[in-house]
């Protein structure tokens, strides 16, 4: 089950954990062994990506759970909104969408 308006405000250069619990519709767990997670922050839906993560480079599961890690380096330089969506690609080959909202990222002034 999509989570929507997964909206939250950050500052540019901080170390940000997102957390993910994934539930189906009726609000059962959903296990995640053996899935493999894309997360991207763009400037829009179809806008220039700025920010690349997958379960082989910054996110990390446990049982229905999964843990996108922002590093510093990774908002960097980065101020305005922007959109963020995390899609689950299941055992079986199911492609399902986690998590779309927006992201305010605010200019940090030490860098």
């Amino acid at each position: 089950m999509t989570k929507t308006a997964q909206n939250f405000t950050m500052w540019s250069g901080d170390s940000k954990l997102i957390q993910v619990m994934v539930t189906d519709s009726a609000g059962n767990s959903v296990a995640l062994a053996g899935a493999t997670i894309e997360y991207v922050i763009k400037d829009s839906v179809n806008g220039t990506t700025r920010v690349s993560k997958s379960t082989s480079n910054g996110i990390t599961i446990s049982g229905n759970t999964f843990t996108i890690t922002l590093d510093p380096a990774d908002t960097a330089g980065l101020s305005g909104q922007y959109y963020h969506e995390a899609q689950i690609t299941d055992v079986a080959g199911n492609v399902s969408t986690a998590l779309v909202g927006n992201i305010v990222i605010n200019e940090d002034a030490i860098v």
